[in-house]
């Protein structure tokens, strides 16, 4: 459905002058929108506050031996994780998407190019040939969306929206990607978790497979025994929200 205030706003440009109904939509596109700060109608940050679980997602992915070294690590200490997918990825590593949904981890789209949306750019199409990858590669279309740097306009908020993907941000990101110690990774990591916490990390960067994610592999048996100490057991975000990781049916 389209928000109300989006539809006062079309019914203004209809009836204003043609320069109005060039300026005004780029004036809406263009309204980059924080993580934090979802004017548009939602987002999800975390789950609830009040069950010993939450969900460590991992983005920019996928890549190869470091996505399944993040994955196995998961495993050997019995949890499962969210992987936000950049679509090319899925055409140049099937192998791996397959696998991972194969041992339980649960794939969600992270558009199809990681490219940051435009505010000239009122199609944002990078939404739906994402759905399309996963499609001919697992067989099935994600029900979750983040997008690339975590930014939203107007136009790529309703692209979600129209292709029936629930946004799922975070309440705990530590710049993985720049971390150099496997050990203070993990401290930053277990400082900011609470139960229902979604964790931001990174298994690729910005979708271009073969960047070194060591450190994180490193530390990933470390944040995950910490969070056992605490309780704290992972599992997918369909899991945490208690709503379906995968669409009933592909846009």
């Amino acid at each position: 459905m389209i928000p109300g205030w989006l539809r006062a706003t079309f019914g203004y440009l209809r009836r204003s002058h043609p320069v109005r109904l060039v300026a005004i939509p780029l004036v809406l596109g263009g309204a980059l929108i924080a993580p934090g700060a979802l004017h548009l109608g939602g987002g999800t940050g975390h789950g609830a506050r009040d069950e010993g679980v939450v969900a460590l997602t991992f983005d920019d992915g996928l890549n190869g031996d470091a996505t399944l070294a993040v994955a196995k690590a998961l495993e050997d200490h019995g949890g499962t994780g969210t992987f936000f997918v950049v679509g090319r990825t899925l055409e140049m590593q099937p192998e791996v998407a397959r696998a991972l949904v194969q041992r339980g981890h649960l794939l969600a789209n992270h558009s199809a190019d990681h490219e940051t949306p435009s505010a000239f750019d009122p199609v944002y199409s990078t939404v739906a040939v994402a759905e399309r990858q996963f499609e001919t590669t697992i067989g099935r279309c994600p029900a979750f969306y983040r997008a690339p740097h975590g930014t939203y306009t107007a136009w790529s908020w309703l692209a979600i929206r129209r292709a029936g993907l629930r946004v799922v941000n975070w309440d705990v990101e530590v710049r993985d990607w720049d971390a150099t110690d496997a050990k203070d990774l993990a401290r930053r990591v277990l400082a900011g978790v609470e139960p229902g916490s979604i964790v931001l990390l990174h298994d690729g960067r910005d979708g271009h497979p073969g960047r070194d994610r060591t450190v994180l592999v490193q530390a990933m048996p470390m944040i995950l025994e910490g969070l056992q100490a605490r309780g704290l057991r992972p599992v997918r975000l369909d899991a945490l929200l208690d709503t379906p990781g995968y669409l009933e049916r592909c846009p």
